[in-house]
This record gives C-alpha cells, structure tokens and sequence, in this order.
C-alpha cells in the first residue's frame, strides 16, 4: 500500500464535531478526584494504624487503596459517560 492510499483511510473530523471541541476540563476534575480519593483511603488507613499505636498492615492498606481505585475507576466512568456521552460512541 502506498502512503497516498493510507491517507485516504485516515478518519477525519469535522470541526463541529463534539469529540473535536472537548477540551478536557471535564476528565481533570474526575481524575484530580479520583487521586484525591485514592490518596485519602491510604492515609485513612494509616493513620488509623497510627493512632491505635498498631503495627502498620501493609496488606490491608494495600487492598483497601486498590478496592478504592477500582471502584473509583468506575464511577469515574460512568460520570464521564454521563456528562460527555459522545466520546464513547463507535
């Protein structure tokens, strides 16, 4: 194939298009909130350790953060999907 014929396949879009005008400040506040969850599990569980004056548990906090990041995850898309249901049509 020659690049003039992989040009013609590229998608293009148009300048109305809404996927074209996002610009972005939607996904910023989900992912700021959700590094703001996720950081305020770990030290939750942290400083629960901490002020029982426990061992810290390194496992617990580690399934606890990842628990949060999952479930953050998706909320945050099904927000997104909410809000800006146009980025995710085929």
């Amino acid at each position: 194939m020659s690049t003039e014929q992989v040009e013609l396949y590229r998608p293009k879009r148009s300048v109305r298009s809404p996927v074209a005008r996002d610009d972005g400040s939607l996904r910023v506040i989900l992912w700021t909130a959700w590094f703001v969850v996720v950081a305020a599990t770990a030290a939750w569980n942290w400083y629960g350790d901490v002020a029982a004056s426990r061992p810290l548990n390194t496992l617990g906090l580690t399934i606890y953060t990842i628990l949060a990041a999952v479930v953050g995850l998706l909320i945050l898309t099904l927000v997104e999907q909410w809000f800006n249901p146009h980025r995710f049509v085929d």
